[in-house]
């Protein structure tokens, strides 16, 4: 299921579309999405290694990084 979102961020909306998976482990946002709009993120201390659905690991690498929307 895919909903439209409106991010503020300084004081400027973001526009977006986020996909609803009720089978998710947590949430996720596509670095290009952080990369457009100048999104601050940190480090975390453990890295998450998605999978896709067939267990494969996902092709774009571990998620090493954070933001706080």
């Amino acid at each position: 299921m895919q909903i439209d979102i409106h991010i503020m961020y300084n004081g400027k909306e973001i526009d977006a579309e986020a996909i609803l998976d009720s089978g998710a482990e947590g949430v996720y946002c596509n670095t290009s999405f952080i990369k457009k709009y100048g999104l601050p993120t940190y480090g975390i201390e453990l890295p998450v290694y998605p999978r896709n659905i067939d267990g494969t690991l996902n092709k774009q690498g571990a998620i090493c990084h954070a933001a706080i929307l």
